[in-house]
């Protein structure tokens, strides 16, 4: 018999992020042990185009930013859960420890 697997495992995105609250939450990951696998380093970055990958352990997340679409973190619901950076510009977590 298969097994559901844990909800929080799933994965799900937070959107509408301004650029400076990615590069924020990418210097904070990486200070915190995420590895960056993948960086977007063409001429256009932070001005048309955005996107940083990393991972820590086999948890993996995707930061990508346009000028159109803004901001968005997707991974892991219980790792978004975890990105305390974010408080200030998502309404994510509605209690605070």
């Amino acid at each position: 018999m298969l097994r559901d697997p844990d909800p929080r495992s799933k994965p799900e995105t937070i959107e509408g992020l301004p650029p400076f609250a990615l590069r924020q939450t990418v210097d904070a990951l990486v200070r915190g042990g995420w590895v960056k696998t993948f960086e977007y380093d063409q001429a256009d970055v932070w001005i048309d185009y955005a996107r940083v990958d990393l991972r820590n352990g086999r948890a993996k997340l995707k930061l990508e930013w346009d000028q159109e679409s803004g901001g968005s973190i997707a991974g892991p619901r219980a790792v978004l859960d975890a990105l305390r950076v974010l408080d200030p510009w998502t309404h994510f977590h509605t209690r605070h420890s």
